[in-house]
């Protein structure tokens, strides 16, 4: 199933372009919690898994971030990753941010040798979470 979250509140204070943020993650309540988080000034894409992300990527749109979970049905995180970083030079350089509850320096290594820009550990906290969005993106 694709679920697909656009944003469209246009904020007329800025010249520039809204960027794009897309999550891939099966829980909803992340969708709702960056949706809430990240509404008024970014639009954001929401994808249940991997699979549905690259189809939606290859298709339609490239965002300007992508926040990435790590245990999903279908493709999991890591797939993801490595397909987009290894296929299409249009992807290969979004900025990731991976979002899990795993917290071991292994994995957190692991996944940062495969291409992601930065790590936040579940549950979301807003404060950290929107300081790396806002860097990445301003």
């Amino acid at each position: 199933m694709l679920y697909y979250n656009f944003s469209m509140n246009n904020n007329t204070n800025s010249p520039e372009k809204r960027k794009t943020i897309m999550v891939v993650d099966d829980d909803l309540a992340c969708h709702k919690i960056v949706q809430v988080y990240f509404e008024k000034d970014y639009d954001i894409i929401s994808m249940n898994d991997g699979q549905e992300a690259l189809v939606y990527l290859n298709k339609i749109k490239v965002p300007d971030l992508i926040l990435l979970d790590m245990q999903m049905p279908n493709m999991d995180g890591r797939l993801f990753l490595r397909r987009i970083r290894r296929g299409d030079p249009n992807l290969r350089d979004i900025p990731i941010i991976f979002i899990s509850s795993v917290s071991s320096e292994m994995f957190i290594k692991s996944v940062v040798d495969l291409g992601v820009i930065d790590y936040v550990v579940k549950p979301l906290k807003r404060e950290d979470l929107m300081d790396k969005v806002h860097e990445l993106l301003k």
